[in-house]
């Protein structure tokens, strides 16, 4: 064989293969990954496999990990990117364009939930629409461009969320308020197109009960804009509001004992008309209760299972909702929210039985001061003012200074 030619003929056969790796841009490998997230940036963390497709065939898959990251080393070239969802819970939406190349072998790959569950009917005023339940994420829906569209939230854990149309510029969202009473107008300040609503733990129930449902309302301003992107975000903590706020509990200060009225007692009411010093209250250190006049004299009592004249005792009001004040400072600030409930739930077990009435000690008459005064019992000028008619009319001459004894009476 003649040694230049072989020679010869090998090195035109390597630079023939050099000039088309060069001529195709390939040759060697690649490492290419793809991110895939969401519209606001969050990472679909599992259920997601990246698929690198060349020609309609599969070439290599690979799940997301832990940021949504797939990473592939492959042969040099341009592979279309398709997703596949293990996630059988929600279906999702993409674009179907997505490719990488060996100039461009990183890009991020944006994913959305689709609305694949039944519309509710949601009433506005005496329109019907259908209202479809969507969640935190980012979430492609399509719009009718003729009326409002409107999508319901329940969330599952309390926060501060945003809401916001993540992808359509043509678009304006809003708050509407509940699906029982939808909204004419945005009930939240709507700024660069999105909203924040502080949902507090007391919005938060199991199944139906206690759980708040908002209406959000996303408007298209031309008849072109057929889809946006809604993403709902938890963005941090609620704002704290007075109902999170923790009860101090009343501690009652005496020991409780079985009360009985002696035989042949007559119960009196106290006059709410009287002048201020028609009844004097003595306290009896002795015994603990307030009687009439004198330490010794006609012994005091609270109605605390039976109805009085006036207002319903404290075992109604407790059977109702509760017995409380909150305490605010000159500035209107919180100081703390104090509960009577446990310790009148105590005084009720020790009653006289057929007349469901307690002697009246420093505790019965501090909650009585501070229920009343809180709620306005004895104010006229309030809208709790309790000496009203059948008719709502003021009953006149009551005096004020005496009237927290209303739901008072003694032993004649």
């Amino acid at each position: 064989m003649n040694i230049k030619r072989f020679i010869s003929s090998v090195l035109a056969v390597v630079l023939t293969a050099s000039m088309l790796t060069v001529l195709n841009g390939c040759g060697g490998q690649k490492d290419y990954k793809v991110t895939v997230k969401d519209a606001l940036g969050n990472p679909y963390t599992s259920g997601i496999v990246v698929e690198f497709m060349q020609n309609g065939n599969r070439v290599a898959m690979q799940p997301c990990d832990e940021k949504g990251v797939a990473s592939k080393t492959l042969e040099k070239g341009k592979y279309d990117i398709v997703l596949s969802f293990t996630d059988d819970k929600s279906e999702y939406y993409y674009s179907d364009d997505y490719s990488v190349t060996a100039k461009n072998n990183e890009i991020d790959v944006i994913v959305a939930y689709k609305t694949n569950n039944k519309p509710e009917t949601l009433y506005v005023s005496s329109d019907e629409f259908e209202a479809y339940n969507i969640g935190t994420g980012c979430t492609y829906v399509n719009l009718n461009a003729k009326k409002r569209n409107y999508f319901l939230f329940t969330p599952k854990t309390a926060g501060k969320y945003e809401f916001s149309v993540v992808d359509g510029s043509k678009t304006e969202i809003g708050y509407y308020g509940a699906p029982h009473y939808v909204q004419n107008m945005s009930v939240a300040e709507v700024k660069d197109n999105a909203f924040t609503i502080s949902v507090s733990a007391t919005m938060i129930g199991s199944g139906d009960s206690g759980t708040s449902v908002f209406v959000i309302g996303v408007d298209s301003l031309d008849d072109k804009t057929k889809n946006c992107v809604i993403g709902i975000e938890r963005i941090g903590d609620a704002d704290k509001t007075i109902e999170d706020e923790p009860w101090t509990i009343y501690k009652k200060t005496e020991d409780l004992k079985q009360y009985t009225l002696p035989a042949g007692a007559q119960i009196k009411e106290f006059d709410l008309k009287a002048s201020t010093d028609t009844y004097k209250l003595v306290f009896n250190e002795d015994d603990g209760y307030y009687h009439l006049n004198s330490a010794t004299g006609p012994l005091v009592l609270v109605r605390l299972a039976e109805d009085c004249e006036y207002i319903a005792c404290f075992k109604t009001m407790l059977d109702r909702s509760g017995v409380v004040k909150y305490f605010f400072d000159k500035n209107d600030k919180l100081e703390k929210k104090e509960s009577y409930s446990e310790c009148l739930l105590e005084y009720i077990e020790y009653v006289d039985e057929n007349e469901g009435v307690y002697p009246l000690n420093k505790d019965l008459e501090y909650i009585i001061k501070q229920r009343g005064g809180y709620v306005g019992w004895w104010d006229s000028e309030s809208s709790g003012y309790i000496f009203k008619d059948m008719n709502g009319n003021i009953i006149p001459g009551i005096n004020s200074e005496i009237a927290w004894l209303l739901m008072c009476c003694y032993i004649g």
